[in-house]
């Protein structure tokens, strides 16, 4: 263990090849007084907060933090805390989920009808609204207790407030199970998925979203890249993400950049975390009432498609 201007970390290997070979692509730059309260509150849903820890580069190509807080931490971070910015712009997020089911279940010719899925992370509930809509039997399960209730009383949804462990749904419950914007989050990448390819029926299916640090955004982007965050634990290629699932036991079956739509005043506002020159469109946008047009945009967003194999056929 180390200690960071009083924030306790811990060193990790490599969460797709648990090497421990890595080479540091940027140093921590945790501010001097920096309380273990201050770091927990950077653990919610729309955390603007930017990257503080150190970032490595594994001789297999995967980048992560190392070292990293705690995962009692993390998840204790998480747990707590409201975010209403967030659960504000679910409509648009609800129209975007919507198109994307539509799309994939055109393209794998699954039927929704009746059929059983998890959201895991499910926040304020946009993706399970719009699974529900499109015939699916959802449940959700969030770490934070503001945004569960929220799932529960707007929309009726049934939420689980806990963390996805082992044992918590019996073996083979869903047809499909979902996690977005999730795997980036989560410590141990790698016990999440196989307790997902547990939760799944036999050729059950998983579809994943994550920002993409190849994408051609983070490239021209660079350290400037909007997902560059301290709660990003790690940063997925599409190779190292190929391998991520397939160790786990999942055929990736494709890969696709993944369209969004937010409210503009509510993107540029996030953007000025990032881009202090944000203010002055995001001023001139509120001034001529524009801050609820809906933008869509692309700033690295990757949807992967998979499919769950049978237990012993798991990649290497």
């Amino acid at each position: 263990m180390s200690n960071t201007n009083g924030v306790t970390v811990s060193d990790v290997n490599c969460p797709v090849c648990g090497g421990h070979d890595a080479k540091v692509l940027r140093e921590a730059s945790y501010p001097a007084g920096i309380t273990v309260q201050q770091v927990q509150a950077m653990f919610s849903a729309s955390s603007d907060h930017g990257l503080l820890d150190r970032v490595v580069e594994c001789k297999c190509g995967m980048i992560y933090i190392a070292p990293r807080l705690d995962a009692e931490l993390i998840e204790s971070g998480y747990s707590s805390g409201e975010d209403p910015a967030f659960v504000a712009q679910n409509e648009n997020r609800i129209r975007t989920f919507a198109g994307k089911i539509r799309s994939v279940l055109n393209r794998t010719g699954l039927n929704a009808k009746g059929r059983k899925m998890l959201d895991v992370g499910c926040a304020g509930g946009a993706f399970l609204v719009a699974a529900r809509d499109a015939g699916f039997d959802v449940q959700g399960i969030e770490p934070s207790h503001w945004l569960g209730e929220y799932g529960r009383k707007s929309y009726g949804l049934n939420v689980r407030q806990r963390i996805l462990m082992p044992g918590v749904f019996p073996d083979g419950t869903f047809d499909v199970v979902t996690v977005w914007d999730v795997i980036e989050h989560v410590p141990d990448p790698h016990s999440l998925l196989e307790t997902v390819h547990a939760a799944l029926k036999p050729e059950g299916y998983l579809w994943v979203s994550y920002p993409d640090a190849g994408s051609l955004a983070a490239r021209i982007l660079g350290w400037k890249w909007p997902f560059w965050l301290s709660v990003h634990l790690h940063y997925y290629r599409r190779d190292s993400m190929r391998r991520q699932l397939e160790g786990a036991g999942f055929e990736v079956l494709y890969m696709k950049p993944f369209w969004q739509e937010l409210k503009l005043g509510y993107a540029l506002q996030r953007a000025t975390a990032i881009f202090s020159l944000a203010k002055i469109p995001g001023k001139l946008v509120s001034a001529l009432g524009l801050g609820s047009v809906p933008l869509t945009y692309n700033m690295g967003q990757t949807l992967v498609i998979a499919k769950r194999l049978a237990a012993g056929r798991k990649g290497h």
